[in-house]
């Protein structure tokens, strides 16, 4: 995030950028995925309650995969199930759970479902579709839900920042020093620079994060900022939000 002390001033949309706004985005766009993957479940599932056709099929075969997938290794299992329809002998391979492994050793019988127009779509648990199908909306619903809050969470801050330079009080802050943050996950280690300064009525605040420490060289310990009180009293630096549009920024006979 670039320093708009001497502007141009940013839009809501770049503030709720830097407030997070990427993590209600990939939610809805999971919630998305979700929704979809329900309703074809379901949609499915309905299609083997109107004309599926419950019959007994044969273990002919099964497997183990073995997946490595973020650095962590996964096992998926199959199992292959031959079984009579009114077209003729099916033979369908279906991944399915430990458990249902487990059980299904070649040889072994299990009551299987299928279509009576699409007799290799079949499920291996009656209703296990359906099921699935249910599991995925509450799923969807439960991130939807979240996916809002994001949005509540992420989205208030930028236009409490907005309506501060518009409407807030203009105050001198002094800079009392640049924090460096750091966050650890298991492959690599970032770094984050936040100015912080303590206000007129001896308050601490503190910018918005940034990647670059060099956002921050020309505010020394001590330095004036200009910074806009919003109405909970929270600080905001005109290095993150811009300069008032409507009056010149420092001198201004407005600050304290």
């Amino acid at each position: 995030m670039k320093d708009y002390t001497d502007g141009p001033a940013p839009g809501v949309f770049v503030l709720w950028i830097a407030k997070g706004a990427l993590f209600p985005v990939v939610l809805v766009i999971f919630v998305g995925f979700a929704a979809a993957f329900s309703y074809q479940s379901l949609k499915l599932g309905l299609a083997f309650d109107v004309e599926g056709i419950v019959t007994s099929a044969t273990v002919t075969d099964r497997r183990t995969e073995t997946l490595r997938r973020d650095g962590e290794t996964e096992t998926a299992y199959h199992v292959t199930f031959a079984y009579e329809t009114a077209d003729g002998p099916m033979v369908v391979e279906r991944k399915v759970s430990r458990g249902v492994f487990r059980d299904m050793v070649p040889g072994a019988s299990r009551d299987i479902r299928y279509l009576a127009s699409r007799p290799r779509v079949m499920e291996h648990t009656v209703g296990h579709i359906w099921q699935g199908g249910q599991v995925m909306r509450w799923v969807s619903l439960g991130f939807g839900l979240a996916a809002l809050g994001a949005f509540w969470w992420t989205a208030r801050p930028a236009v409490e920042a907005l309506r501060a330079r518009k409407y807030g009080r203009a105050e001198w802050a002094k800079v009392h020093y640049v924090d460096e943050r750091v966050s650890k996950s298991k492959d690599a280690e970032s770094r984050t620079y936040v100015l912080v300064w303590r206000d007129a009525r001896g308050e601490m605040g503190e910018s918005l994060p940034s990647s670059s420490r060099t956002r921050y060289f020309r505010y020394g310990p001590t330095s004036d900022i200009e910074v806009f009180r919003d109405s909970r009293g929270k600080t905001w630096w005109v290095g993150d939000v811009g300069p008032r549009a409507a009056a010149a920024t420092v001198p201004d006979v407005g600050k304290s």
